[in-house]
């Protein structure tokens, strides 16, 4: 097993569980659910914890890959940048959601606004994640290119 491998296994669980926490906040904050909240945001915390793993075996398969034939090199520049960015912002939404966390836990419940907060901060993490993932499939995957 080298990085790219493990690249590869890591990288499908930061763009599905931050969908889902998206999708948790969003009913969540709809249907009243205090559960759900609370799923959204450890969904939020455990996918900021990942991305670094998944951005520094990302950066080790970028080696492995350079050697590959079909692999589109031109299309690996973007999503490292991606990846960067989508790294950074879901670290700083982990953060947030480590908070909230934390203060529900003290008062038993979050403030509708706050529930708010979560749900913004689930999609602001998970469009940046959509986006590195899209642009990470463009790197080896010829049967997704649209000609």
């Amino acid at each position: 097993m080298n990085f790219a491998h493990i690249h590869l296994v890591l990288t499908h669980f930061p763009p599905v569980l931050s969908l889902g926490s998206a999708v948790s906040a969003a009913v969540g904050l709809l249907l009243r659910r205090r559960d759900l909240v609370q799923l959204a945001l450890v969904l939020l915390v455990a996918v900021g914890a990942m991305m670094p793993v998944v951005f520094f075996a990302g950066n080790r398969a970028a080696d492995v890959i350079g050697k590959v034939d079909g692999v589109q090199q031109d299309a690996i520049a973007p999503h490292q940048r991606a990846a960067t960015i989508a790294m950074a912002v879901s670290i700083g939404a982990a953060i947030v959601a480590a908070g909230l966390l934390l203060l529900e836990r003290r008062r038993g419940t979050l403030s509708t606004a706050l529930q708010v907060l979560v749900l913004i901060a689930a999609i602001t993490s998970a469009v940046p994640i959509g986006w590195a993932a899209a642009l990470g499939g463009a790197i080896h995957h010829p049967e997704i290119q649209m000609r």
